[in-house]
């Protein structure tokens, strides 16, 4: 069947608890932060209309992370250091104000003909801060009053090795000092994270580097470097590009994840002997350590922060960089791309590190819904990749929603598999869990795999599968392993899920967050 998504307009797939744009194109969050009591969520925007005003950072504030303001496009190119886009960035509670770091992106004029190719020569990448204060009234929550941009970094700071591409300054604060990771592809293409270290979150200096000791590079580039701490252990935080596929891991062209650290990321990496001097950044980590955050389909760009509660709370682009080379993403007349409900991360008892959707999503809930074997959808289907291997609906259950929903199966035991709207399908075989598209909702992609040994028990015990429009995103065991995905389904107000797992099942309907545009 073909998806009239240009021509039907119920096909527009607004999402009803996800932040997306009024207008224009999402992607990479920015500037997370809770800054007097209000969330920040910046991240990359670029308006449709005026087609003028660039590439940058957009603006959403919520009280509570269910209701949402949108202030429209903050830090857009306006000086000569970011005309050709304001990147991506980090903010940082200073006293008073919020400090917000972001990459400029600049452009030597002349193009190819003067010898520029943009990667390795005529980018400029100019880290920039603007410092906001608290600007809201009792009528507009979360409005900032933003500062002059001052450029801070610039690219004869960066080492020699590092080619055009150094960018998503994060800044924090540390025994003591201001620390600031950037993402970095060498001369040789090969992925790192840099270093710098401040008396005053102004002045900068490079402290140290890192890239992966295995042979040959671990990606071609590091993006959104970052550092998170739980307990005494600390984790660093990055997006390899480039890494080759395989079976079971970096599935996606682009992959996000972690590297766990003995002891401080910054006396790792400030052991590199050589720091701006040097012809190539420190090996210090063992690509084989890294731990992937995602097993889905649109998963990137994550950003970690603190909340006044102490709570580490992850949000990432439900996409990939580059992914319309991956799939035919269906676009909207005038929107594109969402990011991931708000989710906390903790360490379980095991030692993993646990993504879940923080608590105020509960509140979302409406109706239960109770499953019946009259509900359940279909009757035969397909199980897996292989479009050969037919399964059985014989003692199926399902229920039926009004398009979004918050799906929680517990107490699972052995194999069988979850249906929505008979185009998605989670199953759980004898040693792994799919994640499969049966129809074009999945815009061409195919399956994704979950391997049973990455979790804790050794088999899927629960599951909580959130669905919103055209965005499900699925908890395993806990949030020990989650899988995001787009999809697009024909049917937009109804959500009909089958599932044949021995389980204890719920469902309930759900509503959306308040939007208000105050743009």
């Amino acid at each position: 069947m073909t998806m009239l998504y240009k021509l039907d307009p119920s096909h527009n797939w607004r999402l009803r608890y996800h932040l997306h744009m009024p207008d224009g194109n999402l992607t990479d969050p920015n500037g997370l932060c809770q800054y007097k009591g209000v969330y920040h969520v910046f991240h990359q925007y670029e308006p449709r209309w005026p087609k003028d005003m660039g590439h940058g950072w957009g603006h959403w504030s919520s009280p509570d992370m269910t209701t949402w303001y949108w202030h429209g496009g903050a830090i857009m190119p306006s000086v000569q250091t970011d005309k050709n886009g304001s990147y991506s960035g980090s903010g940082i509670v200073n006293g008073d104000e919020l400090w917000l770091y972001y990459t400029g992106n600049e452009l030597e004029p002349g193009g190819r003909a003067a010898g520029f190719d943009y990667d390795f020569k005529g980018r400029k990448a100019n880290e920039t801060l603007v410092i906001a204060k608290d600007a809201s009234d009792e009528y507009v929550t979360g409005r900032l009053l933003l500062g002059e941009k001052v450029p801070v970094l610039c690219n004869d700071q960066y080492p020699a090795y590092a080619s055009n591409h150094v960018r998503d300054p994060k800044v924090w604060r540390q025994d003591g000092k201001w620390w600031m990771l950037l993402g970095c592809r060498t001369m040789e293409s090969h992925g790192c994270a840099l270093l710098y270290t401040s008396d005053d979150g102004i002045a900068w200096e490079m402290a140290g580097s890192a890239t992966n000791t295995g042979d040959g590079p671990f990606g071609y580039m590091w993006e959104c470097p970052s550092v998170a701490k739980f307990g005494d252990k600390e984790f660093l935080f990055v997006c390899p590009q480039g890494v080759p596929k395989r079976q079971y891991r970096f599935q996606t062209i682009h992959n996000s994840g972690f590297f766990p650290i003995d002891g401080k990321v910054i006396d790792l990496l400030s052991q590199d002997p050589d720091k701006q001097a040097g012809t190539h950044p420190y090996a210090c980590i063992d690509d084989d350590t890294f731990v992937e955050l995602d097993f889905g389909f649109d998963f990137y760009a994550d950003q970690v922060f603190e909340d006044e509660r102490g709570r580490k709370i992850i949000i990432a682009w439900a996409g990939v960089a580059d992914m319309e080379f991956e799939y035919d993403v269906p676009t909207t007349p005038e929107w594109g791309h969402t990011l991931t409900m708000p989710r906390e991360l903790t360490m379980n008892e095991a030692g993993r590190i646990c993504q879940w959707p923080v608590e105020e999503m509960d509140s979302l809930r409406e109706d239960e819904v109770a499953w019946s074997t009259e509900a359940a959808h279909g009757a035969t289907g397909f199980m897996g990749s292989s479009t050969y291997d037919k399964f059985s609906m014989e003692g199926a259950i399902g229920a039926r929603l009004n398009g979004i929903g918050d799906i929680t199966i517990d107490g699972i035991e052995g194999k069988g598999h979850v249906m929505l709207n008979g185009d998605l399908e989670f199953v759980v075989n004898d040693m792994d869990a799919e994640l499969v598209f049966h129809s074009h909702a999945g815009r061409y992609r195919s399956v994704r795999r979950l391997l049973l040994s990455n979790l804790t028990a050794g088999k899927v015990e629960s599951l909580r599968i959130m669905v919103d429009t055209s965005v499900v995103e699925i908890f395993v065991n806990g949030g020990e392993a989650t899988m995001t995905t787009r999809w697009f389904p024909l049917d937009i107000k109804n959500l009909a899920v089958t599932s044949t797992l021995k389980g204890e099942h719920h469902a309930w309907n759900q509503h959306g967050f308040t939007f208000q545009n105050i743009a």
